[in-house]
């Protein structure tokens, strides 16, 4: 397997980007795609993504057709299969790396299908055999979109500005205007997470919306349908003025953003709806608890954010209850979030 760049690959007519994760991961697919596009304007540019994630690529310029591995069905994923090796790829690019990406990418019969080098692989792993490139990764692996653009580079991608090419849909943003008023300023929180364990404590939701309030905000605080994140958000909001507090559980992908897009500020753990604010550019802050900041921090001027140095990080494996914050959590200040809030403060907190 090679594992320097080629010396030149042809331009390609067609081209599938693989990242079967989770609805941020796809969304973070964005500045792959415009980097692409604007590489190879008439190239065909579609993606694979984990089904239901979808709707955070919609709208993008320059992308084509979106794969969905259908979850749960082995006839749905084996169909998919058959479907992706007639689509006549010139390029197939894995960014996520696993056996189950890698059988997507040797389906596709691409002449140039692209992954990083993963070292340790077992005997038997189909990413022995998958790709016919393989550059190594940094030593030290940079921000998830970064990394993806990095390989692009590898394969002779020119190297530009990170965009991601968000904006509400027209409609979208409609709805959110007539559910927020345009004063007093709007902090957007979100303070759940799909595991919880990432979630912000209630007592310290409190605190600062207390005061946030206090001091002249609104606040929307967003949520999924879980009900545990719902009976989160009730503890988070318990006996507080409901005058300026809109609650918004269950949001499709659309509606979200077009929240989020109104946003003055944005508080949150690392979540979905995070990396949503962050490809909008908006002010926020975010905690790291049981995930990587140097991973998924925000890359822009107005992110800010919180490490809280996760103990399951180091043990690889998560100690703390489930449905609730993580201790990592527990630790975090209401002071700290409070003077973020009350000035423009960007970097770790």
């Amino acid at each position: 397997m090679r594992t320097t760049p080629p010396p030149s690959l042809p331009t390609p007519e067609r081209i599938l980007l693989v990242c079967l994760r989770y609805l941020g991961d796809s969304l973070l697919l964005r500045p792959a795609i415009l980097r692409l596009h604007r590489t190879f304007p008439n190239a065909q540019i579609d993606v694979l993504v984990t089904g239901g994630t979808a709707c955070a690529l919609e709208g993008c310029e320059g992308l084509g057709a979106v794969w969905e591995w259908p979850k749960h069905s082995p006839m749905g994923a084996g169909l998919l299969m058959a479907r992706l090796a007639l689509a006549n790829y010139d390029w197939a690019v894995d960014f996520t790396g696993n056996d189950r990406s890698a059988l997507a990418v040797i389906c596709t019969h691409a002449r140039h299908r692209i992954a990083y080098e993963r070292p340790k692989l077992s005997k038997v792993s189909l990413r022995r055999i998958a790709y016919t490139f393989r550059p190594p990764h940094r030593k030290k692996k940079p921000h998830t979109v970064v990394q993806r653009l990095e390989l692009l580079e590898a394969c002779g991608i020119p190297a530009g500005a990170i965009a991601f090419g968000l904006a509400p849909l027209p409609e979208a943003a409609t709805w959110a205007r007539t559910q927020i008023a345009p004063s007093p300023p709007l902090l957007v929180a979100h303070l759940t997470s799909r595991d919880m364990q990432k979630a912000i404590p209630a007592p310290l939701a409190r605190q600062v919306s207390q005061q946030a309030l206090e001091r002249g905000w609104q606040i929307a605080v967003t949520c999924g349908s879980a009900p545990a994140e719902r009976q989160h958000i009730a503890a988070c909001t318990e006996n507080l003025p409901t005058e300026n507090i809109r609650i918004f559980d269950n949001l499709d992908w659309h509606r979200l953003v077009a929240v989020i897009s109104l946003a003055d500020k944005y508080w949150g753990a690392d979540t979905a709806p995070a990396h949503i604010a962050a490809a909008l550019g908006k002010k926020m802050l975010i905690h790291f608890g049981p995930s990587r900041s140097d991973h998924w921090h925000p890359l822009h001027a107005d992110g800010a954010f919180d490490d809280r140095k996760c103990a399951c990080l180091k043990n690889k494996s998560v100690t703390c209850a489930a449905n609730t914050p993580g201790d990592c959590m527990q630790s975090l200040s209401p002071n700290a979030v409070l003077a973020w809030l009350n000035r423009n403060y960007t970097g770790p907190i």
